[in-house]
């Protein structure tokens, strides 16, 4: 298991809000703890529970009663979403939502993703860990942080890539976690955010025997997420995925100078 000091990495100091005590936050695993008990209430609450208590079985579950049911599909996906962000080497990355991580096995063949600061924050502790231990050996490890989309303890400007796939359909605040990681993201860089469409919620969460308790009531809308994004983004394009089981919107904070568009190989799957 990484040590905390090895967690926190190279530059972590400046990553963070001037008045945030890492090392004071950092737990015998070196997950960082910047919960904020302000937002952990309503769909935040009910989810981080929900997760929690399915880290344990989560990643066997996607591969066996998913790979049963959809066969390499889901692979598929997680490969298209990873092509989006704008890799670079050496760049500052934040995965808003990382779950146990399984997203990461997925980058795009010509990138080097252990060259990367990589940080991950999710609301669920019990993912974090899974996450924690899947990466313990591996090339990259990034550097875990338990909080709430809607109030992540960096600084502004401090991130080349920010990315959220799966949960801010049913984030508590989805505006304020929108503008949160608008926040942390460099001026220029390009954010991505992707989940699975109301249609998918309705035909598999809704009937799973794990999840159905905790989506009964659950509504989502993509114009209503669409509309929570700033008018004042460049390049805004929401894209279906999966015959229409997924989506993904990207765009890009204003300022800084225009990012080179990426490698057309890096987009090949």
């Amino acid at each position: 298991m990484a040590s905390s000091s090895r967690q926190a990495g190279k530059g972590t100091a400046d990553v963070f809000k001037t008045d945030f005590d890492v090392a004071a936050a950092t737990d015998k695993d070196g997950i960082v703890g910047a919960l904020n008990s302000a937002y952990v209430r309503d769909n935040n609450l009910k989810y981080m529970k929900m997760y929690d208590w399915m880290s344990y079985g989560y990643d066997v579950v996607e591969k066996i009663v998913g790979g049963f049911k959809y066969g390499k599909e889901i692979q598929k996906v997680r490969r298209q979403l990873m092509a989006e962000p704008e890799w670079k080497e050496s760049a500052r990355v934040l995965y808003v939502s990382i779950g146990t991580g399984t997203d990461l096995k997925f980058f795009p063949a010509d990138s080097r993703p252990e060259s990367l600061d990589f940080y991950g924050a999710d609301v669920s502790i019990g993912m974090l860990r899974k996450c924690k231990k899947n990466y313990a050996n591996s090339g990259i490890q990034p550097k875990l942080i338990h909080a709430c989309a809607e109030d992540l303890p960096f600084a502004d400007n401090s991130f080349d890539i920010v990315f959220h796939v799966g949960g801010i359909n049913f984030f508590t605040d989805k505006a304020k976690a929108i503008s949160e990681m608008l926040r942390v993201a460099k001026p220029g860089s390009k954010l991505m955010l992707a989940d699975e469409t109301a249609d998918y919620v309705e035909s598999e969460y809704k009937k799973s025997v794990f999840a159905k308790k905790y989506f009964a009531d659950a509504e989502f809308d993509l114009g209503e997420l669409e509309a929570a994004i700033p008018s004042t983004v460049k390049e805004r394009k929401t894209t279906m995925l999966w015959d229409g089981k997924f989506y993904c919107i990207t765009f890009r904070k204003p300022g800084g100078k225009s990012a080179a568009k990426p490698k057309a190989k890096a987009r090949r799957r």
